[in-house]
């Protein structure tokens, strides 16, 4: 039965300061951003209903900046915007392909990355991506700022390393250096406007075929996003070649615990998992002309 939401109270502050005075003042309010998400659980049932407060028209939280070696994106930025950022695609590729995919026009146009971190689901497109990069969050309150890692954010399923006083305002994120390759992938039960079965992203450093760094991590084959660690140290320190790409993504399998659900039973996860890791490895192996 879908839950009316005639009688929910919607407060729009008129800067970022007025808007971390409600989160102090008002506990259980939820903070809407796009909307693509939270509107849709609080119709549904999925999140009880509460009072909103309206963070979308916040433009102090919407940018993209390159400071140094690092990616500053406002946490109101929109997929829209990150995927066409010159910066991003420049310095992080990465999370451009994966901002591509999120969904139809729409939600690109009204999905921001903040709510897509702040929403936790595992299958979050953006979040690989953001774990490849070794992004930090930046959190606000009235009691100042504090800045997480991305990796301990989540203490598992729609666990969160934030207080109800905390408005997550920036994501910050190490732009690729010199050598460095990735790409994004996502197998969804659609060719468009799909929620996850499986994504991913992999980021390499070469040096020719040697593989000086690896970074990989996977959504929706756990509670959280994972990193793969095995599959990195398989990759570290060893020639791009065709049996050390199986091994590392066979490796990937020691680090992920997929479940059944309506999109695809746990073998199924555990298989394509392997198969996206093989062929995103033989992607820009090819790219970089090492095969």
């Amino acid at each position: 039965m879908e839950v009316l939401l005639h009688d929910v109270d919607v407060l729009v502050p008129r800067d970022l300061d007025e808007a971390l005075r409600v989160l102090a003042e008002r506990r259980g309010i939820k903070v809407l951003a796009g909307g693509t998400d939270l509107l849709v659980q609080m119709r549904s049932g999925a999140v009880q209903k509460s009072d909103l407060l309206d963070v979308s028209g916040l433009w102090e939280l919407k940018y993209v900046r390159h400071e140094d070696e690092t990616i500053a994106i406002g946490a109101l930025t929109t997929f829209s915007e990150i995927a066409s950022s010159e910066v991003i695609r420049r310095h992080a590729p990465v999370l451009a392909e994966a901002a591509e995919t999120v969904g139809s026009v729409q939600i690109m146009n009204k999905g921001t990355i903040g709510g897509n971190v702040v929403n936790a689901s595992p299958a979050a497109d953006s979040l690989p991506a953001l774990y490849v990069h070794d992004a930090e969050l930046k959190l606000a309150s009235l009691k100042g700022t504090r800045t997480v890692g991305i990796t301990e954010f989540y203490r598992g399923y729609k666990r969160l390393d934030m207080r109800p006083d905390e408005l997550l305002v920036e994501v910050r994120l190490r732009a690729e250096k010199g050598g460095e390759v990735g790409h994004f992938f996502k197998h969804g039960l659609r060719q468009g406007d799909a929620i996850s079965v499986v994504n991913g992203a992999v980021l390499l450093d070469l040096e020719g075929d040697l593989v000086r760094g690896a970074a990989i991590a996977l959504g929706a084959v756990a509670p959280t996003v994972v990193r793969a660690h095995e599959a990195e140290r398989a990759l570290k320190g060893r020639r791009l070649r065709e049996d050390v790409m199986w091994e590392a993504a066979r490796a990937v399998l020691r680090s992920i615990s997929p479940i059944d659900d309506v999109r695809g039973s746990a073998a199924y996860r555990r298989e394509l998992s392997v198969n996206y890791v093989f062929m995103t490895l033989w992607r820009i192996a090819r790219e970089v002309g090492v095969l």
